[in-house]
């Protein structure tokens, strides 16, 4: 077939399919997209025919041949001739291939006489070569495909082929069998196997959004990471392919189909690739694009017509034009789309009668494309939703009073909608006076924070009055230097200029555990205090990514806390005192997930002298406890530390000395707790001292404060170890050990399953579990491990083959089995074998 393929993941129904077509020997038309995987389809289907013993013909419809070869004769004789001994090399073989040569010239094509004459001596050979395999990819790169399969056929052969354009062989195909998207989990495969090692989560949440619905497409999985590689956006971290510059889009690869079928259209296809990927682009505005750009409105529609039909552009019952997947759109290029856009609400502008929604959207999506219209702000207010369209209000409102109200009111959207780069580059750009010297400090404090980098001079010097710095960028200097002596209030003071309500209660009144998570330098749970509703949580740059870390570990989503920290490593701009915290976070977790090799890399990575002393130890002692060392584990927790994770290695420390039998070393731990706890008062130190309490003097009333305590903070691997703690004191401990099994079991902490599962074997609880799954079926043990992966009910019923009715039904009867009423209780409620799977 004359290409490589990657090895095919997937395609079960439709592999089934072609065996069933290869047992009726019927003339089978594969079709599909390109890039659909039609070749490693076939490919598969080659060898399973070529292990039972039949020999296989494997062509390209897209090999090189005459043009005016419109059945493609010579590549067949060509392919005959490659395999020529394999065939058995006979006399008259020879002389039937040498009969067919004679006739495959330009003069038999111009007489249907010749051609007749042509085609039965084709059909000759094939009859001389059956019950030989013909295999043809790319079966309509051929003129008349039709023919030369139909002549195979026709003298018995078992004829396979595939194409993407499906008429061209719908007169011979007794067979069609359609090559559709992968579901999901299959394009997880394709990327995997396209980039060679474990994919990270976010690349593949980034492909997967990028790609679209042609993230089904295997031959467009595969061509984007070569581009990625290409680009060098491809990196390895810690035993996973992350992305750098996740703020950069993924764009489809030069040579992809799309892109082919788009260049064919031309500067007018560009254009109107750019406004459908910008913008609601209708076809009822290509007119007016027409006249704004002096060009034809014809053309334009016909060229919008080819898009559609090329799949590059889709179209809905309004006639609204979009892109095929936003990864189209990066390829192509925002350059040119604002001056598109400029020249279209100019135009509009002029122009009666014009839409006020198709007015705003064009001058919205301009921005500074078009010079200041003040006639057009009340239009721009009324119909202004997002920033977008703000930016637009401000930018045409005259100067004065109502321009900085409406910089105000920007400021604040952005803020909102968590917008941060876009505040970054709004505070660059507004005129000083605007925005007061507190408010635009604040802003711009606020966007150094979240994109890691310092405020610019240039603002610096709008709002630095006498020499006196605003509290806002005395913060984040305090912020970039490593400061650890930041109060709450020092937060609020900085940012509450940008607060809409002036009415919040204080700080220190609202959310409990702010001064951890301060101390932490997590500050997105701190600025969400001081502006309430104001704060968007950021999605993007490095604050979030930290962020993510400390809620991904604490909800007990691992997986993306880990993805986190990687993309923390790969930025130059992250917090390096954070970077410490998230490399020891991931250290504790890759430990408890039992990857030894990764907990060990993530821990020398940080420096003895880090930010988070107590922390360090606290990882330290964590994984020499999980490895069997509790002699070296109790060694490195004497080293004590101080700081941020001082309770939580208190509580470690108390943990590892019971379970070792060094009760002595015990009770000094349980001093130091009430001592910290007398000292601090604080909610970490009332949790720890009851934790401690309730482990090392086994009071059953201080275990249950601790559980409630540590169940209010909700970090589920502490409520796991929570509940542990009460099952020591319980009269049953059953349920309080089945659910810290379940949880460790949902967060992946298979050390802490394996834990749980020696104490559970003496409680009933395991006894119990077994006598639940004796009564399932295999169907219903598949559907529960695919409810554990994620899977909706359609991909449930994909994979089991049965109606989405059925796999409901299943469902129901599952979750009274269970005792639970929502799918994420069945997936961690233990039913279905999953906690037998798992090792001591």
């Amino acid at each position: 077939m004359g290409r490589g393929h990657p090895g095919l993941v997937g395609r079960r129904a439709e592999l089934a399919a072609l065996r069933a077509a290869a047992k009726s020997r019927s003339l089978t038309v594969l079709h599909g997209a390109p890039g659909s995987g039609k070749g490693a389809v076939l490919g598969r289907v080659g060898a399973e025919l070529t292990e039972r013993g039949i020999l296989v013909l494997e062509i390209s419809g897209a090999a090189p041949r005459p043009e005016w070869d419109r059945f493609g004769v010579r590549i067949f004789l060509d392919a005959i001739r490659a395999r020529f001994e394999d065939l058995g090399g006979r006399a008259r073989l020879t002389e039937a291939i040498d009969t067919v040569g004679r006739l495959c010239v330009p003069a038999s094509y111009a007489s249907a006489w010749e051609r007749s004459r042509l085609v039965t001596a084709l059909v000759a050979v094939f009859r001389m070569l059956a019950p030989v395999a013909v295999i043809v990819d790319d079966a309509d790169g051929v003129a008349e495909p039709a023919i030369g399969l139909g002549a195979a056929h026709l003298a018995g052969c078992l004829v396979f082929a595939a194409c993407a354009d499906e008429a061209s062989l719908g007169v011979v195909a007794e067979t069609t069998i359609e090559l559709a998207a992968l579901p999901v989990e299959d394009a997880d495969g394709v990327l995997g196997q396209a980039v060679g090692m474990p994919v990270d989560d976010a690349l593949r949440r980034a492909v997967r959004e990028e790609l679209g619905e042609l993230y089904g497409n295997p031959g467009t999985v595969v061509s984007t990471v070569a581009e990625l590689r290409r680009r060098d956006r491809l990196q390895v971290v810690h035993g996973q392919v992350c992305l750098r510059e996740p703020e950069k889009p993924v764009a489809l690869s030069p040579g992809h189909p799309l892109l082919l079928a788009l260049d064919a259209c031309g500067d007018l296809g560009r254009d109107l690739v750019r406004l459908a990927g910008s913008t609601a682009f209708g076809v009822d505005e290509i007119p007016v694009l027409a006249e704004a750009t002096h060009r034809s409105a014809a053309e334009y529609g016909r060229a919008a017509d080819r898009l559609v039909r090329a799949g590059v552009l889709g179209a809905d019952v309004d006639g609204r034009l979009s892109i095929r997947c936003p990864a189209l759109g990066t390829a192509v290029g925002k350059h040119g789309a604002a001056a598109l856009h400029g020249a279209i609400a100019t135009y509009l502008l002029d122009e009666e009668g014009a839409r006020p929604q198709v007015l705003v959207r064009h001058l919205a999506a301009a921005g500074p494309a078009v010079p200041r219209r003040p006639a057009a702000v009340r239009e721009l207010r009324d119909e202004a939703p997002d920033p977008a369209s703000w930016y637009a209000v401000w930018w045409h409102t005259e100067d004065g009073g109502e321009r900085s109200r409406a910089a105000v009111e920007l400021v604040r959207r952005f803020v909102r909608g968590a917008d941060y780069s876009r505040l970054a580059r709004f505070v660059e750009e507004v005129p000083a006076g605007e925005l007061d010297p507190a408010g635009l400090a604040a802003a711009a404090a606020l966007a150094a924070l979240h994109s890691g980098r310092p405020v610019s001079a240039p603002v610096r010097a709008a709002v630095t009055r006498d020499d006196r710095v605003p509290a806002a960028i005395g913060f984040c200097d305090r912020w970039f230097a490593g400061a650890d002596d930041g109060s709450l209030e020092e937060v609020e003071t900085a940012f509450a200029p940008l607060r809409s309500s002036p009415v919040l209660p204080t700080i220190a009144c609202r959310t409990p555990g702010l001064e951890n998570a301060l101390a932490m330098r997590d500050l997105v749970p701190v600025l969400g205090s001081v502006l309430g509703a104001d704060f968007g949580t950021p999605v993007d740059g490095p604050l979030a990514a930290y962020h993510r870390v400390l809620a991904g570990y604490a909800g007990g989503d691992w997986s993306a806390a880990l993805s986190a920290a990687r993309e923390l490593e790969l930025d130059p701009h992250a917090d390096p005192f954070a970077r410490h915290s998230a490399r020891l976070h991931a250290a504790e977790m890759c430990s408890w997930r039992g990857e030894n090799q990764h907990a060990v890399a993530w821990l020398d990575s940080v420096p003895a002298d880090c930010a988070f002393p107590a922390l360090r130890t606290w990882a330290i002692a964590g994984h020499l406890y999980q490895t069997s060392d509790s002699a070296g584990a109790l060694r490195a927790g004497a080293e004590g530390g101080s700081g941020p994770g001082t309770a939580r290695l208190l509580r470690r420390m108390a943990v590892i000395a019971m379970e070792s039998g060094e009760f002595t070393r015990a009770q000094w731990v349980l001093a130091e707790t009430e001592r910290t706890y007398a000292r601090e008062r604080t909610l970490e130190a009332r949790k720890t001292v009851f934790f401690v309490r309730g482990l090392v003097a086994g009071d059953r009333g201080a275990a249950r404060t601790a559980e409630r305590l540590v169940r209010r903070g909700g970090d589920r691997f502490e409520v796991s170890l929570a509940c542990q703690l009460v099952a020591t004191t319980a009269a049953e401990p059953g349920p309080w050990l089945a659910e810290a099994f379940e949880i460790a079991q949902s967060i992946g902490a298979t050390r802490l399953t394996a834990r749980i599962k020696r104490s559970l074997r003496g409680s009933g609880v395991g006894q119990a579990q077994r006598e639940r799954d004796g009564d399932l079926s295999e169907t219903e043990v598949r559907i529960i491990e695919l409810i554990r992966l994620g899977r909706t009910n359609r991909q449930i019923a994909h994979a089991v083959r049965m109606s989405e009715k059925t796999v409901a039904k299943h469902l129901t009867r599952l979750f009274a089995k269970a005792g639970c009423r929502t799918r994420h209780g069945l997936a961690t409620s233990g039913l279905g074998g999953r906690s037998q799977s798992l090792g001591a």
